[in-house]
């Protein structure tokens, strides 16, 4: 209505200037914002309005780009619609605009345009409705908003990286998987493992006959199987609150075992995860099923601020698991002094287990502090050299990795050269 009051405050003024200078062609002149309000009266805002939005993908990994093609019909009504299609903070726009403005006239608007979109951050993400205002083209009406089409569920998975091929030289690894971390599934193999109770399904041919009849049950030979060995990734999701939501310790190390997690079920191996923190377990398998639920567990992982979990309790948890499987295990967290008395801990466990000083451990220590001022990260560096000095020297392996200063790619190649 403000609209509408300055069209007839303008025709008053002419008709008033007109009297007033004796200037009969100024009167006149209140015609033209006269016919305009009864013309803009005559019509609607924007109106019957419809969107189609297509995704060529809604399963993306971490960085990758996805063009959103939109198609907007306007039916009814004259003036500027404007369309606006709300983002997650966590996507960034890479091409073109998600707000749009166009002019309807007397015809009806059809128009197709397009936009790239980049999410910075994994996990499970609803790109809502696009939202429409029609603005009356005199503004004499009132605006028509709305939100049109159809929500979008969009899966944003970690991103996997593999290790440049290099040719490796035959020495002896640094940090060996343990020769008894063999599948416990596949094909029996000719390595003599126990006597047993026998189990519905075992082979006839399994049977110890003279066994049994010395104990009057059926038991049977079991032998070692054929098969790759056994990874056991340990994440910590309880972190530290370093960096933003998207360049963070736990970002970093989702994507760190996501991408070896790939690398060794690719070959055969049998790879497990517990996630320290919200005391999950994955058991150790193989196959393109077993990287799924591991990658689909990572995808819903959020920083827990607060944990009673640490390294020690989660080792005292995997006990059943360590033993069974004798894993090489592979810690990822990001190193603080505070943590150095259960992680000794830990280790000691560990020890008791692989009855081993120098243990099939690796531990990558994700570190964003360079982030932050120079000086205070160089000041966390030296710390964080003191605590790898005393991991090393209880028996593990320890790696530094600064996202910010050496790419993925890089930190996975150095590690499988380590591994055998």
């Amino acid at each position: 209505m403000e609209a509408a009051r300055s069209f007839i405050s303008t025709a008053l003024w002419f008709i008033a200037a007109g009297i007033l200078f004796s200037m009969p062609g100024l009167a006149y002149l209140a015609v033209i914002p006269v016919v305009v309000l009864a013309v803009g009266l005559l019509m609607d805002s924007p109106s019957e309005i419809s969107i189609e939005r297509k995704y060529p993908r809604t399963s993306l990994r971490v960085g990758e780009e996805t063009p959103v093609r939109v198609h907007l019909r306007v039916g009814r009504g004259f003036g500027l619609v404007m369309v606006r299609d709300p983002l997650p903070e966590q996507f960034a726009l890479v091409k073109g605009s998600n707000v749009r403005i166009f002019f309807k006239g007397p015809k009806k608007l059809d128009v197709e345009y397009e936009y790239t979109i980049k999410p910075g951050k994994r996990g499970r993400y609803l790109l809502r409705r696009s939202e429409v205002v029609g603005y009356h083209v005199f503004g004499l009406k009132p605006s028509q908003w709305g939100v049109y089409g159809d929500d979008t569920e969009v899966v944003v998975l970690p991103l996997i990286s593999l290790p440049k091929r290099t040719r490796t030289p035959v020495t002896r690894s640094k940090i060996p998987i343990p020769l008894t971390s063999v599948s416990i599934r596949g094909p029996s193999s000719t390595d003599f493992r126990e006597i047993r109770d026998y189990r519905t399904g075992d082979p006839v041919r399994f049977i110890n006959w003279k066994a049994s009849a010395r104990k009057g049950e059926i038991l049977v030979n079991e032998f070692e199987k054929e098969g790759k060995k056994t990874v056991l990734f340990i994440i910590d999701a309880t972190g530290s609150p370093v960096g933003s939501s998207i360049e963070n310790p736990l970002e970093y190390s989702i994507q760190l075992v996501s991408s070896l997690a790939y690398y060794f079920t690719k070959r055969g191996y049998n790879v497990g995860l517990y996630v320290m923190g919200y005391g999950r377990l994955i058991m150790p398998s193989t196959g393109s099923k077993q990287l799924y639920t591991m990658v689909r567990t990572l995808l819903e992982l959020e920083k827990l601020e607060m944990s009673e979990e640490d390294f020690a309790h989660a080792i005292g948890t995997l006990r059943y698991v360590l033993i069974k499987y004798t894993p090489l295990v592979v810690y990822v967290s990001n190193l603080l002094p505070e943590q150095l008395k259960w992680l000794k801990e830990g280790m000691k466990q560990l020890r008791s287990i692989y009855r081993s000083m120098k243990l099939p451990m690796l531990i990558f220590d994700v570190s964003t502090y360079s982030l932050l001022d120079e000086q205070v990260s160089s000041l966390i560096l030296l710390e964080k050299r003191g605590i790898h000095t005393d991991i090393f020297g209880l028996g593990a392996y320890p790696i530094l990795w600064d996202p910010s200063r050496e790419g993925i790619t890089s930190v996975i190649t150095r590690t499988v050269r380590l591994i055998r």
